[in-house]
């Protein structure tokens, strides 16, 4: 069952989710902020600066045609990001129709065996309905790991992914299939928080679907009992651990939502999501800008088949007015 956030199921046993869930209902959306900031300040912004060139050297890996559907395609584009891949992987889903097309850009979940593949279904979907996508490979394989060499390892993968992002853009920019005037970003888990630091920096993000996004990493680090990212917190000593955290912090995506207006936001949460909690929820929410809308699910924080239709519906009427 889909349902407003904040509604709770009909059947809680958990009384501290009862009383959280009844204080987000309580928050006025007065309090949201306002509408039309600006993108972050320069001095922020510079984060997630690169080499811009006027043209970006690609090479296709070749094309295949699905009849009454698109064309895929796989593409290398040189990445701009120092000490990352030095490649940034796209696959491409282009109606087959002439034209500028609006454009998706997706943003894939953390995980070692986790590719951007797992969005061509909707990719697909969507061309059918005139809307390309580009699906970019990003670099975080493998988040809470300690590197005992490199305490700012999952800011500096989180900072490359946006740049590759962002490199994408720069690509179908110069291309006749993609109308970068109408775009829009899609991400997942570490994919949402990439696309929240996206949105909050990129001008030319129309509008953002954040699915399970975290909000602030770097206070929820310091108190989850969620065994794994316990285990990562209790594998370093003190003083990396705050050296770790200090890298992390300037990223939380709750930071630089308040920069993503005049983009539309809709944020995607799930209700049983084991590494984001509610306040997390309705702290990162209340911080972005409008225009935005929200929807709770009854699911892990890997969503399901009805927060996908939900997107897919919302991307549509977002993107053409259908």
């Amino acid at each position: 069952m889909r349902h407003f956030f904040g509604t709770a199921p009909d059947l809680r046993t958990s009384t501290v989710y009862a009383i959280v869930t009844r204080l987000a209902l309580a928050l006025p959306l007065c309090l949201a902020t306002a509408a039309y900031a600006d993108k972050a300040p320069p001095d922020e912004a510079m984060k997630f600066d690169y080499a811009k060139t006027d043209s970006v050297p690609a090479m296709s890996g070749g094309v295949v045609r699905k009849p009454r559907c698109c064309d895929v395609s796989e593409w290398k584009l040189t990445s701009p990001t120092a000490g990352g891949s030095s490649e940034v992987e796209l696959t491409v889903v282009a109606p087959l129709s002439k034209g500028k097309h609006p454009t998706v850009l997706w943003l894939h979940r953390e995980g070692a065996d986790v590719r951007r593949a797992m969005f061509v279904q909707e990719a697909e979907t969507l061309a059918a309905s005139g809307i390309a996508s580009l699906l970019v490979e990003l670099p975080f394989k493998q988040p809470y790991v300690h590197r005992a060499d490199d305490n700012a390892g999952d800011a500096d993968v989180i900072r490359n992914a946006v740049i590759d992002a962002r490199r994408a853009i720069d690509w179908a920019a110069t291309r006749p299939e993609f109308n970068v005037e109408k775009l829009a970003v899609v991400g997942q888990r570490y994919g949402a928080w990439a696309a929240a630091l996206l949105v909050g920096v990129d001008a030319r993000v129309a509008a953002a679907v954040l699915m399970s996004p975290p909000g602030k990493p770097s206070g929820w680090l310091q108190v989850t009992e969620q065994p794994k990212a316990k285990a990562f917190r209790d594998s370093f000593d003190k003083a990396n651990w705050v050296a770790y955290l200090s890298a992390i912090e300037p990223l939380d995506p709750e930071k630089w939502i308040k920069y993503a207006a005049p983009a539309k936001l809709h944020f995607q949460f799930a209700s049983s999501d084991a590494w984001v909690q509610t306040l997390e929820q309705v702290d990162l929410y209340r911080a972005a800008t409008l225009p935005k809308s929200r929807q709770m699910f009854d699911s892990d924080e890997l969503l399901n088949d009805e927060a996908k239709k939900d997107r897919q519906v919302w991307l549509k009427a977002t993107l053409t007015g259908k």
